[in-house]
């Protein structure tokens, strides 16, 4: 591949992360904290339920373990891009059809990955960390009164994570990593009153400015079960997290402002996170693997009216099975793999006595060049959250996930891809 064209495909690549930030998909679980956590690594593994935080690869990155990176190319740099496509059905008390769907297109992970020694990779990207978008009406009691008022809450907005993942390799068997992320972002919110007993809108718009540093520590080791059978064992931890918060708040009756006030020094608390995994891998052929993911939010005691934050957990199970080839250099590659997974969980969230529950399944699928530098994974999910059994709103979605992945030749060495 020419010069010229590397340039153009990195150009690509960097203005559709750009331009593809659309934000169509709304969920009324997204008003509370600061919306939905996303729970994909939007990698490799997707495919597996995203269950890869015991696994590692040559070419693609690993941004659930940043332990993981020791196991790049030597003499390479990648860089991949994520986007994801996302359908969701509501069903529930309250929902209609045409309005009971919504769709959504957009950039979810950029990422530049290198590894710089024999001992040592690294890694840098964008994704988002959690994300609020909501748009419904319900009724309304004023309180100290009888009245009920017609009521329409909109929201969106998010937190981004910037981070930078550093793996490094303590034995031959054995590898550490810590993930430095810089949590950033915005939730703007506004609530608009109407009733009859009312002369105009009372319209209240909130806005939430977050930031804060956010620190992931990692390990990743491997044991030789014979000669056909390799185990490895990884394990996460981030430990609680307190981000800033600055509120801002205008009230607004008609067209007189009769609030306008800045509330600072103000704070949301993150739970500590462990996250573990096992796999077991047949001839680099075959791989089985398993992922359990807790959260303390119990600790944090929060709760409102109807509803409370409560500890969460995941558990994904994943399968691989990888074609492997050998290049026209006679060096041996992965030529692509199908994937398989399932996953099932309880969310942080509990309204009305009930916790929000998530299961689904996933399927996978790659390809890579043999001898350029271009490769793809494909994955699709479906899956619930949520459920009709009780008056929680049911979640019914489906997702397109598409990987692009950029691998070029960075210093020393023979090029091999």
């Amino acid at each position: 591949m020419s010069e010229n064209k590397r340039v153009s495909l990195i150009a690509i690549c960097l203005m559709m992360s750009a331009i593809a930030q659309g934000q169509n998909n709304s969920s009324p679980y997204s008003v509370l904290g600061i919306g939905d956590i996303e729970t994909s690594y939007f990698n490799k593994y997707t495919g597996m339920a995203n269950a890869g935080v015991a696994l590692g690869d040559e070419r693609y990155i690993n941004n659930s373990n940043a332990a993981s990176l020791t196991q790049l190319r030597e003499h390479f740099f990648a860089f991949e891009t994520s986007m994801r496509f996302k359908q969701v059905v509501y069903t529930g008390a309250g929902v209609v059809a045409p309005d009971n769907k919504t769709t959504d297109f957009a950039v979810r992970r950029v990422n530049l990955a290198a590894k710089l020694t024999k001992n040592w990779g690294s890694s840098m990207g964008l994704m988002p960390f959690s994300t609020a978008a909501f748009n419904f009406s319900t009724s309304k009691n004023i309180q100290g009164t009888l009245l009920n008022v017609d009521a329409s809450y909109q929201g969106q907005g998010g937190v981004n994570q910037f981070y930078w993942s550093n793996g490094y390799k303590v034995t031959k068997n054995t590898s550490i990593g810590v993930t430095s992320s810089l949590l950033f972002g915005s939730i703007n919110q506004t609530e608009d009153i109407l009733s009859n007993d009312l002369t105009s809108d009372l319209v209240t718009k909130s806005n939430l400015y977050l930031r804060n540093y956010y620190f992931n520590f990692s390990l990743q080791t491997k044991l030789k079960l014979g000669k056909k059978w390799q185990s490895t064992y990884g394990m996460t931890y981030t430990p609680k997290t307190s981000l800033y918060a600055e509120h801002s708040l205008i009230v607004t009756d008609g067209n007189t402002q009769i609030k306008n006030e800045i509330l600072k020094n103000d704070f949301f608390t993150l739970p500590e996170t462990i996250n573990a995994g096992f796999a077991l891998i047949n001839k680099g052929v075959y791989t089985y693997t398993v992922n359990a993911q807790t959260q303390n939010w119990s600790s944090l005691k929060y709760a409102g009216s109807g509803y409370q934050l409560v500890n969460s957990n995941k558990l994904s199970l994943g399968f691989q099975h990888s074609q492997r080839a050998r290049n026209p250099y006679g060096v041996e590659y992965e030529k692509g793999f199908f994937q398989m997974g399932l996953y099932a969980g309880n969310s942080y969230l509990k309204m009305d006595g009930h916790q929000i529950t998530d299961f689904g399944g996933s399927i996978g699928f790659s390809r890579n060049s043999k001898s350029s530098p271009l490769g793809y994974v494909i994955s699709l999910e479906a899956g619930r959250r949520g459920t009709t059994a009780t008056s929680q709103l049911s979640e019914n979605y489906f997702n397109i996930n598409l990987t692009l992945s950029y691998l070029e030749y960075l210093f020393g060495g023979r090029k091999y891809y």
